[in-house]
């Protein structure tokens, strides 16, 4: 608000009643030049007010005006800010309006003022207030109770009751409000310029702000406020336009949005241009309601640039694929055109990795990311999968390409794989568009059936995945015990020698000789060219000074690629599992070739001396002792064979006939799914038998004649891919080493009874047990020595081998006690273990 119209209702309300009014307006003028001033002075103020008292006549009354008057505008004087001033006149006016009452008929013909009949004359504190009243900003509500004021106080000067001035127009009663401002014609003539970022004389453009005059009024400033987000936001993404457009690293479908918003730049200035050169707006209303639709459009488009450095361009694909049935038809149309321009360049992604395993310029925007490229090293990224890409078709989409690299650079397939990827790669790209979804990941699945089925067919046959899959599980987890049996018999020597002296190739060469008196003899010589017998190898492990080849020897399986993909045995930094398994079945073998030999040892002595007559006294308590450490032993023995036996058919064997019905592949290539399974049942002793008359199945007959050659494609969507195959060894090998009985990791099993871990316990007692025969080795050794003394009828040694007979017995005995006693203990913790299994061994212990 100006402040002479501000100033104007108090001077008129407080003028003399004899002014004229024809020069109220003119005194107002002459307050608000002395106010804007920065010389005004006292004197200056007087000067004006006796110079206005020359044109009234003098009364008392006037002159109490007159110095009212003066007091007021010295006040006004006092405040410094314009702004200020004219809050403090409307908070004036309002007090001097609640101090005022409508004036009865009698006084209207003399112009009397209300300030007099409410006593202004008693409220000198409207004169000199030491403080504006309030400095707030009116609320709309107050200003419009003003304006009832302003009209009430100008009716009760009488103009309400003349005629002439009821026939005056509102419009001709508010010109001299208007008179400074700039009318909507000229606005219009020059707002084009404005709107495309031009600067003019009326509305001065800066980046980022667009000055409006002050001779405007409030509903044309609002409405020149909305108009201009338009402005605002075309500067600021052709800026950002302009600056993206030279930077040479933003991806593809980055470089597709920019497009999109240039396009949306341009079909704005088309439209203001339009208006501008047909003259097709005559109003403010009217050109915001034309560019309504564009400033919306441009907005939207402004909220996606904010971000755009940030953001990568399969976000801003998912989330305009999220707004294409937005609710604003608007938005719906913007979100679908970019959606629709994105998606051409994702397809170029997902065709890339489909067809040749390609992740190079994705620009990170993509569900598929490399660790390590040339080591296969490939994970999905759940969060990056678009959302209208469902999760089973990316899993899909990412093991094809994963394959595809596979086979080409591992498998050596590279004719047949090249030959699937020419023929969907025509496919896929006849695809490439948002109504075609559905067909593309149709597509995605059959080619992911042939590939999975060709990848499998590859592993089989080519490299006998399942033949290697067995040996693993013969020799290492000793499925086939003769190999090692052959094996410690023939290297019995050396593994008895410090670890120092041991040679590798010895071992090897020896290895060698009992694959070919062993059971695995068979897989020599065969259409594999002894592929999977070359794999196994002898290993020597680095335990440190001191330590007998039984300790160091190991036997390892050397698994190449592309078998090493999908087996993880001699992995870098794997977990070794094999190794572990093997280390822990070594115990039982070793211990039971020495009970064997021992076994062997005292069965000749005990024949030695029983062809003795001499002393027989002696011979007989030798041979009573001989024989109860005989029982002993065999008690000892058959401690491990039933913990071997349990490690092997309840664990190792268990876990292996789960992970075998996982390879569905091994089985499709000789059986049909309809082959109907056979009915049979299970007997205490655990030999299976079947259940009834075995009668003939016509379907099984019709079956029969139905297969062909190749695996049947209907039951190839069940095949495992490659990382399945990695998945379901890798689940394999964890159920046998988190086994309670072997666990020895976090998740390790405490015995309720003893309070330590049952692989502990387990390995504690296979120590002792081995003590045990250590012993047993020792005391066979002093009986051998006193069967020589007694041959040759000798008495020098026989009380010193006699004595060192009895001490060895003594110590054999008291490790037999220690024995027993730690095994009684690790029955009851098997027992209080609840589990049935446990359970069951438990009582074969006690």
């Amino acid at each position: 608000m100006d402040l002479e119209v501000a100033l104007y209702p108090v001077v008129e309300a407080l003028a003399p009643h004899s002014l004229p009014d024809g020069l109220i307006g003119s005194l107002t003028r002459e307050f608000a030049r002395l106010l804007q001033s920065p010389s005004m002075s006292h004197a200056m103020l007087q000067a004006v007010v006796d110079s206005f008292k020359l044109q009234a006549p003098y009364s008392p009354d006037g002159a109490r005006r007159w110095q009212k008057l003066t007091k007021i505008i010295e006040s006004l004087h006092e405040i410094g800010r314009e702004e200020d001033r004219i809050k403090y006149l409307s908070t004036f006016q309002s007090m001097v309006m609640e101090n005022s009452s409508i004036p009865s008929p009698e006084y209207a013909g003399r112009h009397v003022s209300l300030a007099n009949i409410g006593g202004l004359d008693g409220h000198d504190k409207l004169l000199s207030p030491l403080r504006p009243m309030s400095l707030q900003a009116e609320s709309f509500e107050n200003l419009d109770k003003l304006s009832d004021r302003r009209s009430l106080l100008s009716s009760q000067r009488g103009y309400a009751l003349n005629r002439e001035y009821n026939n005056v127009s509102l419009s001709t009663l508010a010109s001299r409000y208007y008179l400074k401002m700039i009318s909507e014609e000229d606005m219009l003539k020059v707002i084009s310029y404005t709107l495309l970022a031009t600067t003019t004389e009326l509305f001065q453009l800066a980046f980022n702000k667009i000055t409006i005059p002050n001779g405007i009024t409030n509903s044309e400033s609002g409405l020149l406020h909305s108009i201009f987000e338009a402005v605002l936001i075309y500067q600021n993404l052709k800026f950002k336009i302009d600056e993206q457009k030279h930077n040479k690293s933003i991806s593809p479908m980055k470089k597709a949005l920019i497009i999109q918003v240039e396009s949306e730049l341009q079909k704005y200035v088309k439209v203001v241009n339009g208006l501008s050169a047909y003259s097709r707006v005559d109003s403010l209303k009217q050109l915001y309601f034309e560019l309504y639709d564009h400033i919306i459009a441009l907005r939207f488009h402004f909220r996606y640039m904010e971000t755009f450095e940030e953001t990568s361009g399969d976000a801003f694909l998912s989330h305009s694929d999220s707004l294409r049935l937005h609710g604003d038809v608007i938005i719906r149309r913007i979100c679908t055109k970019i959606f629709k321009s994105l998606l051409s360049f994702y397809f170029e992604y997902l065709i890339n990795w489909l067809t040749m395993g390609k992740l190079e310029a994705t620009y990170h925007e993509f569900f598929i990311v490399a660790t390590d490229y040339n080591s296969l090293c490939i994970r999905l990224e759940p969060t990056k999968i678009p959302g209208f890409v469902p999760r089973s078709v990316a899993d899909e989409i990412y093991i094809i390409g994963k394959t595809f690299l596979f086979l080409s650079r591992y498998c050596r397939e590279l004719h047949r794989s090249n030959e699937i990827s020419k023929k969907y790669s025509l496919i896929y790209r006849s695809l490439c568009s948002e109504a075609q979804l559905a067909e593309f990941y149709d597509t995605v699945h059959t080619h992911y059936q042939e590939i999975v089925r060709f990848t499998n067919d590859t592993l089989l046959h080519k490299f006998y995945y399942k033949q290697v899959v067995f040996v693993l599980k013969d020799i290492l987890l000793m499925g086939k015990g003769d190999l090692i049996d052959i094996l410690i018999q023939k290297a019995e020597g050396i593994l008895g020698m410090p670890s120092a002296s041991l040679s590798g190739h010895r071992l090897t060469r020896l290895l060698q000789e009992a694959v070919q008196q062993s059971s695995l003899s068979n897989l020599l010589n065969k259409i594999d060219e002894n592929h999977v017998v070359n794999g196994l190898d002898a290993r020597i492990l680095d335990l440190g000074h001191g330590s007998l080849g039984w300790d160091v020897f190991t036997l390892d399986y050397v698994v190449d690629t592309p078998l090493s993909v999908v087996l993880n045995v001699n992995r870098d930094g794997g977990k070794k599992e094999y190794l572990r398994i093997f280390n822990l079945l070594w115990r039982f073998k070793k211990n039971d070739y020495f009970y064997n030999k021992e076994w062997l040892n005292s069965n000749q002595l005990v024949r030695n001396f029983k062809k003795m007559d001499r002393h027989r006294p002696l011979i007989k308590d030798l041979l009573s002792k001989l024989s109860r450490i005989n029982v002993l032993r065999t008690q000892v023995q058959n401690f491990s064979y039933k913990v071997e036996s349990f490690c092997f058919r309840c664990i190792i064997d268990k876990s292996f006939q789960e992970f075998e019905k996982k390879l569905i592949f091994c089985s499709n290539s000789s059986q049909n799914e309809n082959e109907l399974p056979l009915s049979i049942i299970k007997l205490k002793n655990g030999a299976l038998m079947l259940d009834g008359i075995l009668r003939p199945h016509f379907q099984h007959t019709e079956a029969q004649s139905a297969i062909s050659p190749s695996i049947n494609i209907e039951n190839t969507s069940q095949q495992p891919n490659i990382d399945e195959l990695d998945s379901i060894h890798d689940e394999y090998l964890n159920n046998i080493l988190s086994h309670k009985l072997l666990s020895s990791g976090m998740d390790k099993k405490i015995g309720a009874v003893s309070g330590q871990p049952y692989a502990s316990s387990l390995i504690f007692l296979l120590n002792m047990a081995f003590e045990f025969i250590t012993f047993h080795t020792a005391l066979n050794d002093v009986a051998h020595e006193v069967f020589i003394q007694l041959n040759l009828n000798s008495q020098q040694h026989l009380d010193i081998l006699l004595s060192r007979f009895n001490s060895v017995l003594r110590n054999i005995v008291s490790r037999y006690k220690m024995l027993m006693e730690n095994l009684q203990v690790f029955a009851r913790d098997l027992k209080k273990d609840g589990d049935e299994e446990l359970g069951s061994l438990s009582r074969s212990l006690s």
